[in-house]
């Protein structure tokens, strides 16, 4: 007779941390690291590249005077780094996302198998 499990089927119910742990801080990427995605080192946290495990929403949060100017997409089906951008409802135009000093917001990274955020030197980022 079968037993009843319950499963999320892989939604989790609350922002994952990219490294695994609670608290972490995230490294910042740059374009040179998002080159080197084809390297064997190219998708190791230490560039700024994190695994998004098919999450649907990237929570990205900055502390004190750290800052992200850019979100990054890698998806497998393109084949190449992409920056992703906010649509502006009212009149169509597109802009970069960026997190500013002491902001937090939710990112809709649905279909992305990668994600890099450019920031700032010594950025603390979650």
């Amino acid at each position: 007779m079968s037993v009843h499990k319950y499963t999320s089927w892989g939604r989790t119910r609350r922002p994952k941390p990219s490294s695994g742990n609670d608290g972490d801080f995230i490294t910042g990427s740059n374009l040179v690291a998002l080159n080197e995605y084809g390297s064997p080192t190219g998708t190791d946290a230490a560039n700024g590249v994190y695994q998004t495990e098919n999450q649907r929403y990237a929570h990205i949060a900055c502390s004190g005077s750290s800052t992200v100017s850019k979100v990054f997409t890698y998806s497998h089906a393109m084949g190449f780094w992409h920056e992703l951008m906010a649509v502006d409802p009212t009149d169509g135009s597109r802009n970069s996302i960026g997190v500013g000093n002491n902001e937090y917001i939710i990112v809709d990274i649905n279909g992305a198998d990668y994600v890099a955020l450019t920031s700032g030197s010594l950025s603390v980022v979650t």
